[in-house]
């Protein structure tokens, strides 16, 4: 798990990173605001404090909104106690700056476990309509379980780049669930559909999507091969369709540097 820690004194965040890469995880420290919109890679989680040099905390959440990345991560916006009471809604979670390091550490934990985060709810209409076009176009019939289930999967997987394997094991079991069914009968229902797909599907669609990733022998993918590399597809499709403007964070007003 990848964590992004904006903080505006470093000796803290040093701190938090040492206790968090402790519990496994891998930190990287930023003091300005901007590291949240300019990263090449996705993060799970980001510590965003409210007073960071640059591009302070709250404008730089506003931004981020904006963006609309595909794979956004889960946010703890952490501010002075008077500020708490008004949570950014872009923010899964708001703590006062001032609790310990210890108590901060735990909160970020399992915040974490937190299945969806604020950002990626915010944009599930989009992710949904990509996904249902994805799904047409390789041939998918609406009328069959495994589409249904295929459709769950992937609009709760695109927005989890990192860890993808281990979210798709997690996930089965909440969309079985989800359907009042049994995981065994999701992966089942699901590998017919594959199957049918890659046999009665659209050609054209299924190289231009998974080209050699396609067992010669076989003919069809695994379902976590197809699930993963779908996943792949849509974020790139999204990435492409999304106008990444990062000039957009010096248009929002700052907040104050001190409260």
């Amino acid at each position: 798990m990848r964590l992004l820690i904006l903080w505006p004194d470093f000796q803290t965040a040093c701190a938090i990173r040492n206790q968090m890469e402790g519990a496994g995880w891998d930190a990287v420290i930023s003091r300005d605001g901007r590291e949240i919109l300019q990263s090449d890679q996705p993060f799970d989680l980001a510590l965003l404090h409210l007073c960071l040099s640059g591009l302070d905390g709250l404008s730089a959440g506003n931004a981020l909104a904006r963006m609309q990345p595909v794979c956004p991560p889960r946010i703890v916006f952490a501010a002075p106690s008077e500020w708490c009471v008004h949570r950014p809604f872009w923010a899964d979670c708001t703590v006062d700056s001032g609790v310990s390091v210890t108590q901060l550490c735990r909160l970020l934990q399992t915040v974490a476990q937190k299945p969806l985060s604020k950002l990626a709810a915010a944009n599930s209409e989009m992710v949904s309509a990509a996904v249902r076009h994805f799904l047409d176009d390789l041939g998918f019939k609406s009328t069959q379980k495994g589409r249904a289930y295929a459709a769950w999967l992937l609009e709760r997987m695109i927005p989890a780049s990192v860890n993808t394997v281990q979210v798709l094991y997690a996930l089965y079991g909440e969309c079985a669930r989800h359907f009042d069914t049994t995981s065994a009968a999701v992966e089942r229902c699901l590998r017919v559909a594959v199957e049918r797909v890659f046999t009665q599907g659209s050609l054209c669609s299924i190289e231009r999507y998974f080209g050699a990733t396609v067992d010669p022998e076989r003919g069809k993918p695994t379902n976590r091969a197809f699930l993963m590399q779908a996943a792949q597809q849509l974020r790139y499709s999204l990435t492409a369709t999304r106008s990444l403007n990062k000039s957009e964070m010096h248009h929002s007003p700052a907040a104050p540097t001190s409260v």
